[in-house]
C-alpha cells in the first residue's frame, strides 16, 4: 500500500466513525500525497464525491439532506481547485468549479482555477470573461495580464492581445518572473511581428538559468523570426547564447515538465499544455499560436490558499456531533475500500456525481454506512493531447443548445463547431446548419445541408 492509499484509508476510516467535517484534514493530506504520486486524477475526484456528499438529518419536520462539511467545504473547495491544475479537464470538473466559483466568488484559488479549467477545456470566451473578473480580483499578478492577452489572440482580437501581452511580459519582467516570459513572448511575436526587437530585448535579459529552462519555446520563438525573415545581427546573438546555453544543467523543473506539488503541498509554477487544439475557438483570423508552446502560469504558489493538513490539524476537533444527526451518507453502493492495487484505472473509468443544484444527490440509491470513496485511486497522470476530451462533448452541448435556444447563433455555432469537427452527429450538423443561415454564411450552410440530407431537423 502507497503512502497515498495509507492516508487516503485513515481518511475515510475518519470520516465513517465521526463525519466527513472531522477529516476534512486527512483528506487534504490524503489528496495532496495523490497528486504527488501522480494520481491528480483520482485525488480530483474523491474531493468532488467530498464535495458532493450528503447527510441525512433528522428534523422537527422530518428528515432532510444537509451538506455535512458546514464551514470547511471552502477548505475541500479551495483543495480541489488547487489539484484541478493537474488532472485531465472533463465535464464534471468544470461543472464543480462552475458551482464552488458560485459559492466562492472572491476567493482568487478557485477564480483562477475556474478561469484555467475554462482556457484549458477550450471555452476561451468565458475563460476571457473569468481571467478579467480574477484580474479585478488580483490586479497586482501580471501573469493573469499576460494570459488574458493570450486568449485575447487565439479569440483573434489583435490589438487587445498585444496591449495586454506588452504589459503583462512587461511586468512579469520587472517582478523578475523570467520562466512565464518566453511562452507569452512566443504569442507576442506572432501577434506583433513589428515589434520582435522587443521580443528580442527580453530574452537577452533573461538570466541563463531561465532561457535554457526554457529552450524548446525559445528555439520555437527562434524558429519562427527565421520564417517571418526577421533575422538581423541582435537575433543571431540571441540565437548564439541559446545555443551556447543547450548543455546548461537547468536545477528546477523546465516548462517541459509536468506541474508537481512541492513538500508543503503548494503547485510549482509550472502548467502543463491545455488539452484543447490551439484556435479550436478562434473567430476568423486569429492567431494561430504555435503548437507546443507551453502556456505560463496564469497564478502563481504564492496565491494559492495553503490547504496543507498541517495547517488543518484543529479541523477535526472543531467538529461536534449534533443531537438528532445521521451520520449515514446518501453516497450509493461503494466498495469496502479503496484499491491501490492491480491494474491501473484510466480517466475515463473515474466517475463521480455532483450534487444536483437544489442540494440533494442526484441519485436516491440505499443509504451506505460511514463515507467510502467510490474513485480507484491507480489513476495515473495524463497527458495533455489534442482535440475535444470526451468528457467535454456534453458540457459543449448543454451551452450550444442553450444559446441556440436564446437565439444566440454566434454563440451557438462555436459550440456547434466544435462538436462537429470531434465527431459527426447529424443532429449537431442540422443545428450547426441552421445558425450558419441564421448568420448569413449560406455556403456554409449548403455545404452541411450536403452532408447530412434533407431530412434532418435542427429543431
Amino acid at each position: 500500500m502507497t503512502t497515498a492509499s495509507s492516508k487516503l484509508a485513515k481518511a475515510e476510516e475518519i470520516a465513517a466513525l465521526r463525519g466527513l467535517r472531522a477529516a476534512v484534514a486527512h483528506y487534504v493530506e490524503a489528496t495532496d500525497a495523490l497528486a504527488a504520486e501522480r494520481r491528480a486524477d483520482a485525488a480530483v475526484a474523491i474531493l468532488a464525491e467530498v464535495l458532493a456528499a450528503r447527510e441525512k438529518k433528522r428534523g422537527l419536520f422530518g428528515t432532510k439532506e444537509v451538506d455535512p462539511l458546514g464551514p470547511d467545504r471552502a477548505v475541500i473547495g479551495r483543495q480541489f481547485a488547487k489539484l484541478t491544475r493537474l488532472a485531465q479537464i472533463n465535464d464534471d470538473l468544470l461543472e464543480v468549479l462552475a458551482q464552488l466559483a458560485t459559492e466562492q466568488p472572491d476567493d482568487p484559488g478557485i477564480r483562477l482555477a475556474n478561469a484555467e479549467g475554462l482556457y484549458r477545456g477550450g471555452y476561451i470566451a468565458d475563460a476571457i470573461d473569468e481571467y478579467r473578473f480574477c484580474e479585478k480580483l488580483i490586479p497586482d499578478d501580471p501573469a493573469i495580464v499576460a494570459r488574458l492577452g493570450a486568449l485575447y489572440a487565439e479569440a483573434g482580437r489583435g490589438p487587445e492581445a498585444e496591449q495586454y501581452l506588452q504589459r503583462g511580459i512587461g511586468d512579469l519582467m520587472q517582478a523578475q518572473r523570467f520562466d512565464e516570459v518566453p511562452s507569452f513572448a512566443l504569442t507576442f511575436l506572432h501577434v506583433a511581428p513589428h515589434a520582435h526587437q522587443e521580443v528580442a530585448r527580453w530574452l537577452e535579459s533573461l538570466p541563463d538559468e531561465s532561457l535554457a529552462g526554457q529552450h524548446e519555446i525559445v528555439g520555437q520563438i527562434l524558429d519562427s523570426v527565421r520564417e517571418m525573415g526577421l533575422e538581423d545581427a541582435r537575433w543571431a546573438g540571441v540565437h548564439a547564447r541559446s545555443g551556447a546555453l543547450a548543455g546548461y544543467v537547468v536545477q528546477a523543473g523546465s516548462a517541459d515538465m509536468p506541474p508537481q506539488l512541492s513538500l508543503e503541498g503548494d503547485v510549482v509554477e509550472n502548467v502543463a499544455p491545455p488539452s484543447h487544439e490551439a484556435g479550436a475557438y478562434a473567430a476568423e483570423g486569429a492567431v494561430d499560436i504555435a503548437e507546443g508552446a507551453v502556456p505560463a502560469s496564469g497564478w502563481g504558489a504564492s496565491e494559492i490558499p495553503d490547504t496543507s493538513a498541517s495547517d488543518l490539524a484543529d479541523t477535526g476537533a472543531a467538529w461536534s456531533e449534533e443531537a438528532g444527526s445521521d451520520q449515514s451518507l446518501d453516497l450509493g453502493e461503494q466498495p469496502a475500500s479503496p484499491e491501490p492495487e492491480g491494474e491501473l484505472a484510466s480517466p475515463g473509468d473515474i466517475v463521480w456525481e455532483p450534487a444536483a443544484a437544489n442540494g440533494s444527490s442526484s441519485q436516491t440509491p440505499p443509504v451506505s454506512e460511514g463515507f467510502t470513496s467510490r474513485v480507484s485511486i491507480g489513476s495515473t497522470q495524463p497527458t495533455s493531447g489534442g482535440g475535444l476530451p470526451p468528457g467535454l462533448a456534453a458540457f459543449t452541448r448543454r451551452k450550444a443548445d442553450a444559446a441556440f435556444a436564446a437565439g444566440d447563433f454566434a454563440a451557438a455555432v462555436v459550440g456547434y463547431e466544435r462538436l462537429h469537427r470531434a465527431s459527426f452527429d447529424p443532429e449537431v450538423a442540422a443545428r450547426l446548419a441552421a445558425c450558419y443561415e441564421s448568420l448569413g454564411r449560406l455556403e456554409d450552410a449548403a455545404a452541411l445541408r450536403s452532408e447530412i440530407g434533407d431530412g434532418v431537423s435542427p429543431s
